[in-house]
This record gives C-alpha cells, structure tokens and sequence, in this order.
C-alpha cells in the first residue's frame, strides 16, 4: 500500500492525507479482468476440445432436438399405417365397389397428386418436417378423394335396384331363327369387304331390311348418326352403370338425342346403310369404354313368343 498512496502534510490541520493514484488502479483491474477471460476461454477449450462435452446451452437443445426426432418418427410410423389402410380402401373402392356400378377406377396419379405452389415448404426447408408435411398434404387429398368416391357410390346405391333394367339382357331382335342368320360372332375374323384379319368388335344379325330393333335394356338415346360410310345409320343407348350399346346399319331411327328409352322400346329397322356387304344388324355392347361380347348378356334360345311378350310392336 506504501508504494501506490502518497503522503501529503497540511501545516494548517497539521494532518497528513493520502492520496492514491488512479491509473494503476484501473491497470490492476484491467489485468484482473484478463486474467479472468483468460482463465474463462482456456477452461472452454478444456471442456469442449478436450474432454469433447457439449455447452450447457446446447446439450439442452441437443437434448431438445432429439425429443422432437423421436416426436417425428412416430409421427411417420403413424403415417405408415395410416398410408397402408388407406392403400387398402383404394384397392377395394377402385376393383370391389366402383367395378360393380361400372364405374371407372381413379387414376393413381389423381390420388397421389400433391398440392401446388412452390413456396408451399419454403419455411421447412432443411428439416425433418419436410417430409412429413408433404405426406400428410398427400394422405389429407387421398382421403378427400376416398371420401368423395364413396359418396358416388352411394348415390348409385340408391338406383342399384334399377340396375338388372338397365343391363342390356335381351336380344336386339325378335329371336324367330326364321327372320335372321348369325352372319358374324364376336372376335376375330377375315374382314367381309377386303379380306384382311380384323377383330370383329360386335354380333352381325343378317335379315332383310324393315325387321324392328328393340332397345336391349333401360337407357338413355346418347347418338344419333346418319352416316354414309362406316356404322351407316346408326344409334348408341347409354344404360348406365358403365354399359352402352350400338345399333348399326339401320334403314329407319324412330329416336332421338336425350330420349329415355326402356328395355323392349323399338328404335327403328335393319338395313344396310354404311360400309356393309349385305343386309344386317350390327350389334355391340360397350362396358367401361372396353367392347365386350353381347352373346354373353343374352339368350338367343328364348321362344319368339316370350321375346314378344317382353317388347312394343314398332309403330308404322
């Protein structure tokens, strides 16, 4: 204490005051501070690069970070199961229930579909978020669209029980085997006009003009064509349910555009009209845009006169 105060005697109060220097008190605290810096940043060094311990600060994000990893892979094992039970229902919607009604399936690339916008992610960029917001956009629009197929399915449950009226389940003609000849089955065959193989998409019922053509199940009239070439004179019925017909080659069409025709109801008579090689009724039936063969949804062994019983005399 001697060497940093001095002594200076006042002959008036006769007492001596000491006076202490300031600077080499702020030196001293400078150094002490140093010191203590020093000390601070060497002990870090220690306990970070040496001993390789974490910061109290970020053990407790560390400890933080994977309470929320943990958090998001049972998010995404949820996600999993919820992915797989969704999975289930789509395969039984598309080949179990909509098939039934003849409706088409949903294409996967619909039910996979994401949500547009680029920015959409732009905060999650870089984390484990990521990946599960874009699933569960995925999961939310697979299920909207579950749910909005179920509801058309039922809807045409409350029709179902229309449904074997509106299946196209009689013959186009009268069944008398004298008033036609099966010219031409379903499948493949040599064309009639320039002789090449050609798949035959229909029935040919070969007949003499004028024979009455009836509608083959309940429906409504979808087209009309008079046409030259090809189908000639011709009519499709949507009946629904993923069925449609075609009659083909006509002499007379006694429908018209958005007429609601019923099983039995004449449409109008065979001709040869269009690209033929003789009189006939060419007869297809269309199930989810696909032909199939009509043999298969008629009888043509029922009596002429059932067949009568069942459908309308064409008026003249």
């Amino acid at each position: 204490m001697a060497r940093l105060a001095k002594y200076i005697g006042d002959p008036e109060i006769l007492v001596k005051e000491i006076h202490r220097n300031p600077s080499r008190s702020i030196w001293k605290l400078l150094i002490v501070i140093a010191l203590g810096t020093l000390i601070f940043v060497s002990y870090l060094w220690f306990y970070v690069s040496v001993l390789g311990l974490d910061l109290p600060k970020t053990a407790i994000l560390k400890r933080q970070n994977a309470v929320w990893n943990t958090r998001i892979d049972q998010m995404s094992q949820q996600l999993d199961r919820y992915d797989n039970l969704l999975s289930l229902l789509e395969v039984r919607d598309d080949r179990i229930y909509r098939s039934v009604y003849g409706m088409d399936e949903i294409p996967s690339a619909v039910r996979q579909a994401g949500f547009g916008g680029e920015n959409r992610y732009a905060d999650l960029e870089g984390t484990s978020l990521l990946k599960v917001s874009r699933r569960l956009d995925v999961l939310e629009k697979r299920a909207y669209i579950q749910t909005r197929s179920f509801d058309e399915i039922t809807h045409l449950q409350f029709t179902a029980g229309d449904m074997a009226k509106h299946i196209p389940a009689i013959p186009p003609i009268n069944t008398d085997r004298s008033t036609y000849r099966m010219s031409s089955p379903f499948g493949w065959r040599a064309d009639p006009l320039f002789g090449y193989n050609k798949r035959h998409t229909g029935m040919d019922f070969a007949c003499p003009p004028g024979n009455p053509i009836y509608a083959t199940g309940d429906g409504v009239v979808v087209k009309v064509a008079t046409e030259r070439k090809g189908y000639g004179w011709h009519v499709e019925i949507d009946h629904g349910f993923g069925y449609k017909t075609r009659y083909a080659h006509m002499s007379r069409i006694d429908v018209v555009m958005g007429q609601t025709v019923s099983r039995g109801d004449c449409i109008g008579l065979t001709g040869r009209s269009g690209r033929v090689s003789g009189p006939h009724l060419h007869y297809e039936v269309h199930y989810r845009k696909d032909y199939v063969n009509p043999a298969l949804y008629m009888d043509l062994d029922i009596s002429p006169e059932d067949y009568a019983a069942m459908v309308r005399k064409p008026e003249k």
